[in-house]
């Protein structure tokens, strides 16, 4: 982000209507200076850990300086407040009290003894029911507290079993006031401390067959849209937020300047009379099949079946009557555009497709401007890479400018720059949402979209379905990649058992002094050389190493181990596969197994042995025959056909190895031939 562009960051959790109307607050006050606002939303009530996106961020010091809503600026989570003070910027909370930070907050006090001042001093209730919001909010902490002196101040008892928890939810206030009235009904007025619970109390009391307000009077907290929308419309305290959120810009400006500010700024709440604590006088007759909401308005009569409004009150709620439908056929639009979103999203399996899709589906939901960042990778070469890890850089899939789409550029940028540099004017250009997209504290990647101020669906469906569908379309990836890496594994083990089986085969048929093959490939050879189809021609040399008992005797065993190695080696390179095979017979006894040789080539292959060995000159003054190691070797050629054919071939190959050495060794003969006696030396 350019220098002398930082925008003002607010930490927000969730993005409903009480926290678009603070940020509508904070974006008017900024607009008229020319500083862009960056909303980082984090989940309510849900993390005990800052997204690291939104960390590093403050450490870089990009923003100029922090708002923090009441739910982030509690300060339950550590790393908030450390990364702030480490990088010297400046802090104003809104709505908590936080060390000596400046704080903005609501009237809360005056605003809810004005509301008790009305139901107790006007209305005249006496047996409230209290609907306390979330364990441990300042704010339904302090109107519990004003909720309780008024009632104190006035002599009035406190009813503890009067008092019960809907956590600002309206689904927990019906359940827990329905659960009441079950009990008992001595009740005559529900003081909710937000408007959300005050919605949920209005339902429990009608299907309990209670009116508001004949018979209960209902108030709310907060003066959001559906409290002059609800029939009947709700009394409620406004705390004017988009105040709230100006107050708090113009106290972190004062900041940055290095003006004093006070610690802290009270905004005036004002309390609004609607008429579910209200009821009135003359009547106008209406037919009787007039709907039953109708009834139970304010001043609302039957009289011989007829139904009777008062007139005023009449003109007042038909002109509510007509907002009302513009706004439940404005929710049902935007809730359709919503159930679409969700449902683009949830049938991607790309990247690709998730910005098609949501090509289509933004045009629908109107939004302006929206980009979705993934994490990439550190690259190597063109792009340096920092610390390695892939949350420092990040890649555009979605470019989504000026409500239409556009090629995203897929180059990676650091990821603290938010945005490619050819996209830092969206930077600068009003308010932006940033959402770290995480799912189960696991961070993917960032969303920047211009909130909807009139949808808060809208705005809440584009934060929570995005994220989980980019983790969704990820974790497909990371699968398939993760399936193409176990079969390779499994290919390149397959290859190395493979391979590890191979030598494992040759290994059991290699002599382990002389490296040639043993006795098992000797007699496999003899096996694989039968042929079904008809005899096959083979050839076997039988050698022994002369008088070499007498040579270990004379030289050691180490010595007489060499010899055998020279030997084996002789007869490697007089025979090659898949010709022949040079085997270890056992001890100093050697054989060559030939196929398709006949006696000339048999006696070709047994000279080269003796040549090449006599070349080798081993010293072997213990033999009466040489000086040196000399070989005797008995031949034989048969056509074998089957196993008892091998076996006389060993056989007369044998006896003829005998026949040499009794003819006085250093010698060739052959088991079809005369012995052949050696040249002179």
């Amino acid at each position: 982000m350019r220098a002398g562009k930082r925008p003002v960051m607010a930490l927000v959790t969730g993005i409903v209507e009480y926290q678009l109307r603070v940020i509508a607050g904070m974006r008017h006050a900024l607009a008229e200076r020319g500083i862009p606002l960056l909303v980082a939303a984090d989940e309510p009530f849900a993390s005990d850990r800052t997204p690291t996106l939104v960390l590093d961020l403050i450490r870089r010091r990009v923003p100029l300086g922090v708002i923090a809503l009441a739910d982030v600026a509690d300060f339950r989570r550590s790393d908030l407040p450390d990364a702030l003070r480490a990088a010297h910027l400046p802090l104003v909370s809104l709505g908590t009290a936080v060390g000596t930070w400046p704080t903005v907050v609501a009237d809360n006090d005056n605003g809810m003894r004005a509301l008790m001042g009305h139901l107790l001093d006007e209305a005249g209730v006496r047996r409230p029911v209290l609907v306390r919001g979330m364990p441990g909010n300042v704010d339904s902490e302090v109107r519990e507290r004003v909720f309780r002196e008024e009632l104190a101040a006035r002599g009035l008892p406190i009813d503890e079993g009067r008092i019960i928890t809907g956590r600002f939810l309206f689904n927990s206030t019906y359940a827990e006031l329905a659960a009441l009235l079950r009990q008992r009904r001595d009740l005559d007025c529900v003081v909710a401390l937000n408007d959300n619970s005050a919605f949920g109390a209005l339902s429990a009391l009608l299907d309990g067959g209670l009116r508001v307000p004949d018979d209960v009077l209902v108030t709310g907290f907060d003066n959001t849209e559906g409290s002059s929308l609800s029939w009947p419309a709700l009394t409620t305290v406004d705390q004017d937020l988009e105040q709230q959120g100006r107050q708090a810009v113009e106290r972190l400006l004062q900041v940055v300047a290095g003006e004093r500010v006070d610690a802290e700024i009270r905004v005036p709440s004002r309390l609004v009379v609607r008429a579910s604590t209200t009821a009135g006088g003359a009547a106008v007759a209406l037919t009787s099949g007039a709907p039953e909401a109708l009834a139970r308005m304010p001043g609302a009569r039957h009289v011989d079946g007829t139904l009777y409004l008062e007139g005023a009150a009449l003109a007042g709620e038909f002109a509510r009557i007509a907002s009302t439908t513009r706004a439940l056929q404005n929710r049902v639009g935007l809730q359709d555009a919503a159930l679409n979103l969700s449902w683009t999203t949830s049938n991607c399996r790309t990247l690709d497709d998730l910005a098609d899709g949501l090509d289509q589906a933004l045009s629908r939901v109107g939004l302006r401007r929206c980009f979705l960042a993934v994490d990439h990778p550190a690259t190597q070469g063109s792009t340096p890479a920092t610390s390695g890890e892939s949350g420092d850089w990040s890649r555009l899939v979605l470019r989504y400018p000026a409500g239409h789409h556009e090629p995203a550029d897929q180059a990676p940028f650091p990821r603290h720059q938010l945005l490619p540099e050819s996209l830092f004017a969206e930077l600068e250009d009003g308010v932006l949402l940033l959402q770290a997209l995480s799912v189960a504290g696991r961070e993917r990647g960032h969303l920047l979209y211009e909130p909807l101020a009139d949808s808060p669906l809208l705005t809440e469906a584009v934060r929570i379905d995005l994220p989980r569908a980019v983790d969704t379309v990820l974790s497909s990836q990371e699968m398939a990649d993760h399936a193409a890496m176990l079969e390779r594994v499994v290919a390149e083990r397959t290859s190395d058992l493979e391979r590890a089986n191979a030598e494992l085969q040759r290994s059991v048929l290699r002599d382990g002094l002389t490296g040639i093959a043993n006795r098992v490939a000797f007699e496999q050879a003899l096996v694989e050389c039968r042929e079904p189809d008809g005899p096959t021609e083979l050839a076997l040399l039988m050698i022994d190493v002369d008088m070499f008992k007498a040579y270990n005797d004379r030289y050691g065993h180490l010595a007489g181990d060499a010899a055998l190695r020279t030997v084996a080696a002789c007869l490697a390179a007089a025979v090659r596969e898949p010709e022949g095979l040079a085997c270890r017979y056992g001890g100093e006894e050697f054989a060559v197994v030939l196929r398709g040789a006949g006696p000339e080539r048999v006696l070709a292959v047994a000279e080269g042995i003796r040549a090449d060995l006599a070349a080798a000159a081993i010293r072997h003054e213990a033999s009466t025959v040489a000086g040196v190691v000399t070989v005797s070797i008995g031949t034989a050629v048969r056509r074998v056909r089957s196993g008892g054919e091998a076996t006389a071939l060993v056989a007369a190959a044998d006896e003829a190895l005998y026949r040499a050495k009794q003819a006085g060794r250093d010698r060739v003969v052959g088991a079809e031939a005369l012995a052949r006696v050696p040249a002179p030396r």
